[in-house]
C-alpha cells in the first residue's frame, strides 16, 4: 500500500512526483539551501532539476548511475543479487539467439518525450506535511 504522507525530521528534504509528472519539493529552507556550507548540493533539488529539464543525456546518465549503484550493492545484497541474475539471464538469452542465428536487437535506450509531457513546475510553494487533498 503506498504511503500517503512522508514524515520529515528537521534537516530532511524530499521530492514528491505525482502521477501527472509534476513535482513538489519539501524540506528545503534557507538553512539547508541549494548548496550547504560544505559545498554539497541538495540531492532533492539536484534530481528535481534533472527531472524538470527532461534532458536525454542526463536521463541516460541517471539510468546508468542507478544500474551501477544496484550492481555495487548500494540498495542491498538482495537487489544486487537479483540484478546480477537478470544480467546473466540476459547474457544467456543473447547467446542462445546468436547460436540460432537470430538477430540480436540492442536494448532500446530509455527516453523521455518532452513534447508529449506536461510542463513541470518545481517553483510551486510547498507546505510541509500538507497534501493537495488537504487544501
Amino acid at each position: 500500500m503506498p504511503r500517503e504522507l512522508l514524515k520529515f525530521r528537521e534537516g530532511d528534504c524530499g521530492l514528491k512526483i505525482k502521477k501527472d509528472g509534476t513535482i513538489e519539493v519539501a524540506g528545503v529552507d534557507e538553512a539547508g539551501g541549494m548548496i550547504d556550507n560544505t559545498g554539497k548540493v541538495n540531492p532533492a533539488l539536484l534530481f528535481a532539476a534533472a527531472w524538470a529539464r527532461k534532458d536525454q543525456k542526463v536521463f541516460e546518465a541517471l539510468i546508468q548511475n542507478f544500474k551501477d549503484a544496484v550492481g555495487e550493492g548500494f540498495f542491498g545484497n538482495e537487489a544486487q543479487t537479483d540484478y546480477k541474475k537478470a544480467l546473466k539471464a540476459q547474457e544467456e538469452h543473447t547467446k542462445n539467439l546468436q547460436e540460432q542465428n537470430i538477430a540480436v536487437k540492442e536494448p532500446a535506450v530509455p527516453f523521455m518525450k518532452p513534447a508529449d509531457t506536461v510542463d513541470y513546475n518545481v517553483e510551486q510553494s510547498v507546505d510541509e506535511g500538507v497534501t493537495n487533498e488537504d487544501k
